[in-house]
């Protein structure tokens, strides 16, 4: 993999996953702490508000990171990865458009 002509492309794309992973699964081990950890040492009136800044910040954080990981350009022609003008395959092993694998 190191000889790709496109490691660094690859690279950001591995990096863009990893991202959207930790968010993803990192908002329920969060959002499980505060609701666990934090909100019994704080004021009942607090609560709730807090909790829901919190649920709202890990949807936003997501968003962020699922939109960057869709918009992943291919290597070789340049254009989203996952994302033809009728649909979206995350799945996808190859580009939608010129058929590059995936690394």
């Amino acid at each position: 993999m190191a000889d790709s002509v496109y490691e660094r492309q690859w690279r950001d794309y591995r990096s863009r996953r990893w991202w959207f992973y930790a968010v993803w699964l990192g908002g329920f081990a969060a959002l499980g702490l505060i609701a666990f950890g934090l909100l019994p040492l704080i004021p009942k009136a607090m609560a709730g508000p807090v909790f829901v800044v919190a649920g709202l910040a890990w949807m936003l954080g997501f968003v962020v990171v699922a939109v960057r990981l869709q918009r992943f350009a291919c290597p070789r022609c340049d254009r989203a990865f996952f994302v033809t003008s009728l649909s979206y395959w995350p799945f996808a092993r190859e580009c939608r458009h010129c058929g590059l694998a995936r690394e």
